[in-house]
């Protein structure tokens, strides 16, 4: 029965790729089915067994989170409460229009780089140490800025100095994040530095 299914499934596949521009899907329990199904919606990706099958995800290895930002910060930040964005800062892995803090640089500050609406601060051997980006003002308010990054450990929060507004401290493996809100609670920058 099982090499019924796989054949079955193979004629489906085989028949979608010749008609190409329809494609009907079949469910079907059989894991085989399923992967081949995926990977015709999807396409095939890294991480994956190179068309072997496998049973189990055992052998698959951990990927630290990542997340890269490519563009103007303050077109959407909606990207500052995605998941993989939270999880990312607590893992010093995110990517800013290319740049990402290196936690193990030397903590100076020698020049500045602006690209788009970001400012990449190095250190004299050209090593990232901060990356400052703007959002959308009016669009994300503190409260929910502090739910969507719950997970990750506030290690000072207060008030700006001189200015009316907020700033919330995060903790990450091996630097910070810092989000800045003005008067009305609204989320204005973020940094992230070491």
């Amino acid at each position: 029965m099982r090499k019924t299914g796989k054949i079955l499934s193979a004629t489906v596949v085989v028949s979608t790729l010749v008609v190409s521009s329809s494609a009907a899907y079949i469910t079907t329990n059989s894991p085989s089915a399923q992967a081949v199904e995926q990977e015709q919606k999807w396409g095939h990706g890294e991480g994956g067994a190179g068309g072997a099958n496998t049973e189990s995800n055992a052998e698959l290895k951990a990927e630290t989170p990542w997340y890269n930002y490519e563009g103007y910060t303050t077109y959407d930040p909606s990207f500052t409460q995605d998941y993989n964005f939270v999880r990312a800062l607590k893992y010093d892995n995110v990517s800013i229009n290319g740049y990402k803090v290196d936690t193990d640089a030397k903590k100076e500050f020698d020049h500045v780089k602006k690209v788009y609406d970001t400012s990449v601060s190095f250190n004299s051997d050209n090593e990232v140490v901060q990356i400052t980006f703007f959002t959308k003002s009016d669009s994300v308010a503190k409260a929910t800025f502090k739910d969507a990054h719950n997970s990750n450990e506030i290690i000072e929060e207060g008030k700006l100095g001189n200015k009316d507004g907020t700033f919330v401290k995060y903790e990450t493996n091996n630097g910070f994040y810092t989000a800045f809100f003005d008067q009305n609670d609204n989320l204005m920058e973020i940094t992230i530095g070491q």
